[in-house]
């Protein structure tokens, strides 16, 4: 906040009262304010409305949950034309200077099929060609690939056809990992946390030869350190980033139960388990993310209710 020198006693007087309700305004009263922790750790934000880059309603919010979330790493869903014109070079603007990291947010089902990679490397592409357009200070920083082969019906088969399916799976994503790296991008899968328990030799090599490091969706409360304990023993072994992600929908929403959100729970309760599992995991490349602006923006609003 700038300091304004006024001229006269009464301008000060003024324009300290009109700070005060400023300051009250955009920041949580002082039976929610921000968690210090949250603000120090820092966190990822997913963003899925392609269209946050353009609207002033949802760069407002989305400055709102850097400010008070802890925000530090932006996966942002682009549109094809704010990639091809550069029209996304002002979000990656704004957000470096508040410190947050922007990464292209994508991902398809049906991509679990492409054994080359194909669909995903067309988009991963797009990120790219943005990148040679633009300085190196405005450049996105990588991609995280959103490619769920559990949502497809050789899933449900399990066996042999199950096993193909992740096969191909894998084979996509150390291609795409393979060109992401040559782009000069990170790439970074989002998983289920179940891969440990139903695709444990997948997960492995997932992790070893296909990525910078794996986002994972801890989306149940009841045992958050289990989890995701074998994807942090990968982690290490193989030297990557592991992010666990929480989520902050209704239940009810996607089949969501109140045990799969925080959304009932609030945020301190999530800065409190972020705080913990860092803790107990005590490692370095460990960090967190919320899933996504919207119900993050809808959580810091009842926090000042």
């Amino acid at each position: 906040m700038k300091k304004i020198l006024p001229i006269l006693a009464a301008a000060a007087v003024s324009a300290a009262l009109t700070a005060l309700v400023m300051w009250r305004f955009a920041w949580p009263h002082e039976d929610a304010r921000t968690d210090e922790a949250a603000q120090n750790m820092g966190f990822g934000l997913f963003s899925w409305d392609s269209d946050v880059p353009d609207s002033e309603s949802g760069r407002q919010a989305l400055e709102q949950c850097v400010e008070r979330a802890g925000v530090t790493a932006l996966y942002q869903q682009f549109s094809d034309e704010a990639l091809a014109s550069g029209g996304a070079e002002g979000l990656v603007q704004d957000m470096r200077q508040s410190g947050v990291a922007v990464y292209a947010l994508m991902g398809e089902a049906e991509w679990a099929y492409d054994e080359d990679g194909a669909e995903l490397i067309e988009e991963i592409e797009k990120a790219a060609s943005y990148n040679r357009q633009v300085g190196p200070e405005d450049r996105i920083a990588g991609v995280v690939a959103d490619v769920e082969p559990y949502l497809l019906d050789e899933w449900d088969e399990e066996g042999r056809e199950r096993g193909e399916l992740m096969e191909g799976y894998l084979s996509g994503m150390v291609c795409a990992y393979q060109y992401a790296s040559r782009s000069g991008l990170e790439f970074w899968p989002c998983i289920p946390m179940f891969y440990d328990s139903s695709a444990p030799e997948v997960l492995e090599k997932l992790i070893e030869t296909a990525c910078d490091g794996v986002a994972v969706m801890n989306y149940n409360r009841s045992d958050e350190y289990g989890q995701i304990a074998r994807e942090i023993d990968f982690a290490r072994e193989y030297g990557k980033g592991i992010v666990c992600i929480y989520e902050l929908q209704q239940a009810g929403e996607h089949d969501l139960e109140d045990i799969n959100t925080y959304a009932g729970e609030g945020l301190e309760a999530l800065w409190q388990s972020a705080a913990r599992l860092d803790k107990q995991f005590g490692y370095e490349h460990l960090s967190f993310a919320y899933h996504y602006l919207d119900p993050l923006a809808d959580m810091l609003e009842d926090m000042d209710q």
